[in-house]
């Protein structure tokens, strides 16, 4: 079930298969002068109706901070995953409108990768970093399973970023209860990740490696 939730929670908690089948609302995004800011049409309030305006005001950004880019189904299912902030709002018309700010980090980094990868794009595992890179710091992928709900993902991202010597955490893609996020650590990785493993968190060394992935953890809620 929670492959099903994994590519829409992303940081909000959501249900991606809903998201992955819905058609996001044709009606262009409020202007704004922020290029990583959209106002859509929203439904109502649910989940499904939520993401769905996130995944329009996603495509609506990204034709803002780089005219003429597709985004691909799989980069808008994961949508929620590049979100800062949201809030509702009614419209003058009377409607429901959600305004959505992504993180210009996150979504920057999203389409260089698109952009310039020969072949993966985001939501498909890389090839993983060298030793060295895990060792001395860089940019690496990182497993997490366990990750059973929508909640606990929210929380797992909310203690990622919350490392100080973490940044650039974003999902890349999702199997069973894990998740495969790619990381950037200013320290080695392995004592980033050491450090969150400690006895009195919600992290732990995984029983075995993920292949694709530099690092394997588990959650524990």
């Amino acid at each position: 079930m929670f492959r099903i939730l994994i590519p829409l929670v992303l940081a909000l908690g959501v249900a991606a298969g809903a998201l992955a089948q819905t058609t996001a609302p044709s009606v262009a995004a409020t202007p704004s002068a922020n290029p990583y800011s959209a106002t859509v049409p929203v439904a109502g309030t649910s989940d499904d109706q939520r993401n769905a305006a996130i995944a329009a005001a996603l495509g609506q950004v990204l034709q803002q901070v780089s005219p003429g880019f597709t985004a691909p189904t799989d980069v808008l299912a994961q949508a929620p995953g590049y979100v800062r902030d949201y809030h509702y709002r009614r419209a003058a018309t009377g409607g429901l409108e959600l305004q959505v700010d992504f993180d210009p980090g996150a979504v920057g980094r999203m389409v260089a990768q698109a952009q310039n990868a020969d072949s993966a794009l985001p939501g498909q595992p890389g090839t993983g970093a060298s030793a060295g890179t895990v060792a001395q710091g860089g940019t690496a992928t990182l497993w997490v399973d366990g990750i059973d709900d929508s909640h606990a993902f929210a929380a797992l991202l909310s203690t990622l970023r919350g490392d100080p010597a973490l940044h650039d955490v974003i999902p890349e893609a999702a199997e069973g209860d894990g998740v495969l996020l790619q990381v950037t650590s200013d320290r080695a990785l392995v004592d980033v990740l050491a450090g969150l493993a400690g006895p009195t968190g919600h992290l732990a060394q995984a029983a075995q490696p993920h292949p694709g992935a530099d690092a394997a953890l588990h959650w524990t809620p």
